[in-house]
Formats: C-alpha cells, sequence, structure tokens
C-alpha cells in the first residue's frame, strides 16, 4: 500500500519529498511468519532494495566468496585502497530478507567516499535458522579476517535490524577476548526486541516505511528471531547490555523514523560507558534512507561516515 507523504518541513529536498511519497510499507510482521505468504514478501523486499542499487553512479565491482564456509560478498570501488580498513557489513532485514547483493547501496557509497573495500555477509535468514545462528556466523566471519588480516583495522558497518546481529556480536567479542573492531557504524539501528523506544508510539503514522503498533511489531519480530529467549537478553536486545570498552561508535538515523528512540538510546548507553560516541539525526529522513544514495541528503551523510572512518 502506498504511503501518502503528509505534512513535509521545508528543509527536506525536494528530490526526497518525492521519495518520501513514492515508499511503500514493510510486509507486516504477519505476513513475514506465514508461510503462505513470506516469499511473496521478501520478493517484495529485495526487489525494492536491489532497485536502489541502480542508483549507484560510480563504477564498483561484486565478487562473492567464502570466508570459514559462510558465504560473503567482497565489495569493491575505483578509489578501493587495500591499506585502508576493511569494512564488515551486517545487512538489515528484519531477519527474514535481504542479502549483501539486495542491499549493496547501503555500504558502496562508503567504499567509494572512504577507499575502503568491504565484505558482507550472507548470514542464515528466518525461518530456516534462528538466534544465534546469525551472530555465531558473523563472528566467524571476524575471527578468519583476523587471521588473514593481521594489523588491519576492521570498521562494522550495519543497518535496521543487522545492528542487532552487530552490537550482540561487539559484546561477545568483548567476552571472548578477541581484538576490538577499530569502530563500528550503525544506520537506522533496531536493538531493542521489546520495543520499548518511545519514537515506536510518537512515531508510528509518520514513518513512510514501517507500521511499529506501539512496538509490538518489533516484540513480534523479535521473537520470531529468538523464540526461546526473553526479549530483555542483552543477547537478543543488545541495548539492554554492558557497552563498556566497545569501540568508537557513530550512529546514523532519521528524524521520521520509529527507530530513531533506539538510536538516541544506543548512543546514551554507550556514551554512559565511556564509548566514544557519535550520533546524527537527519531532519525528514526515513528508515534506511542511506540506501538511496541519489539524494543529497544521503551523500551528506556517508561523507559524514567516510570521515569517521578516516579518523581511526
Amino acid at each position: 500500500m502506498r504511503v501518502l507523504a503528509r505534512r513535509l518541513g521545508g528543509a527536506i529536498s525536494d528530490k526526497a519529498k518525492e521519495r518520501i511519497g513514492a515508499l511503500k510499507q514493510y510486509p507486516t510482521i504477519d505476513t513475514w511468519r506465514n508461510p503462505l505468504t513470506r516469499h511473496v514478501a521478501k520478493r517484495l523486499s529485495n526487489d525494492a532494495w536491489a532497485k536502489t542499487v541502480e542508483k549507484i553512479d560510480f563504477e564498483y565491482r561484486l565478487t562473492d566468496m567464502q570466508i570459514d564456509s559462510v558465504n560473503c560478498v567482497l565489495y569493491e570501488a575505483e578509489s578501493t585502497i587495500t591499506r585502508q580498513p576493511v569494512i564488515l557489513y551486517i545487512h538489515g532485514g528484519g531477519f527474514v530478507a535481504g542479502s549483501p547483493k539486495t542491499n549493496a547501496a547501503n555500504v558502496l557509497p562508503l567504499c567509494h567516499l572512504s577507499g575502503c573495500d568491504a565484505i558482507g555477509i550472507d548470514y542464515s535468514l528466518l525461518p530456516d535458522a534462528v538466534f544465534p545462528t546469525q551472530i555465531n556466523e558473523v563472528s566467524r566471519v571476524y575471527r578468519a579476517l583476523l587471521e588473514e588480516k593481521p594489523g588491519r583495522k576492521i570498521v562494522i558497518l550495519s543497518d535496521s535490524t543487522g545492528s542487532a546481529i552487530a552490537l550482540s556480536a561487539l559484546m561477545q567479542w568483548r567476552r571472548e577476548g578477541l581484538m576490538s573492531p577499530a569502530g563500528a557504524v550503525f544506520l537506522s539501528p533496531c536493538v531493542d526486541g521489546k520495543g520499548s523506544s518511545d519514537t515506536q508510539i510518537t512515531a508510528d503514522h509518520h514513518d513512510p516505511l514501517i507500521r511499529s503498533m506501539g512496538g509490538k511489531f518489533i516484540r513480534r519480530l523479535f521473537s520470531f528471531y529468538a523464540p526461546d529467549n526473553d526479549l530483555s537478553d542483552p543477547a537478543v536486545s543488545p541495548i539492554y547490555g554492558n557497552f563498556e570498552n566497545l569501540p568508537p561508535f557513530m550512529i546514523h538515523a532519521g528524524s521520521r523514523e520509529v527507530m530513531l528512540g533506539d538510536a538516541a538510546r544506543l548512543a546514551e548507553a554507550a556514551r554512559q560507558a565511556g564509548v566514544e560516541t557519535h550520533l546524527r539525526v537527519f531532519d525528514g529522513m526515513f528508515h534506511r534512507f542511506h540506501m538511496h544514495w541519489d539524494l543529497e541528503e544521503t551523500r551528506t551523510a556517508y561523507s559524514d561516515i567516510a570521515n569517521f572512518i578516516r579518523l581511526l
């Protein structure tokens, strides 16, 4: 169902206003959980995300690869310099959809602007695999990179529900005594499976992509992801975890998205734990607006992230 743009602030670019009016809501959790409708919902979502890759206006290359038997994709742009940090990308998609290729628009601009190459992890999706399979697969790739690229900085990049996987993995690596990444970037992070953030209520009906139903959508989604776990478990909902001694954070969100509260709470929890934290909120922007490279707001956001990586 097409979402009406409703009233928009004058500071938003005309192209962003047009894009907000054209966006369609994500499938409901009932659609994802129903085996009769899941395939169609996944195809529609993946097709929409894949179309954002068509907006990329620079040369790039995607290469299939395996790391410790986990399927991955290597991203390279013309500006890639191998001595730069390597970006480890953990895509979003509600644990049900998405892939390193369909979501490539979330990482390719950063390769282009930073000179970094990147590796996207094609982790197992619901319902074929549930928590903690996804975290374990990400950890296998990270450990392999530490061995294969000794001394090279690794930067974690994640979006939406991929941020829950990424943040839980960061906390696990710290407990296990693994070398920490140089930094972590979270785009429109979804890190609270209880759906407790205030914007789950206040931004509902204003986010053009997600109907939160007061957090009910998120609670049911995370119950699908981790059916045998308490949603307060920090391994499932890492917002409730210990943030001490984690690497520097860069957190981006839009003012129009229901996940804005998760981004704000993530930044504050990290700040209180002494983590170097940078929170950016982009006026009028929507969930995962970083996929839309042709918007001037998105280009500004990626320049900010590229500068963060340069300073690590």
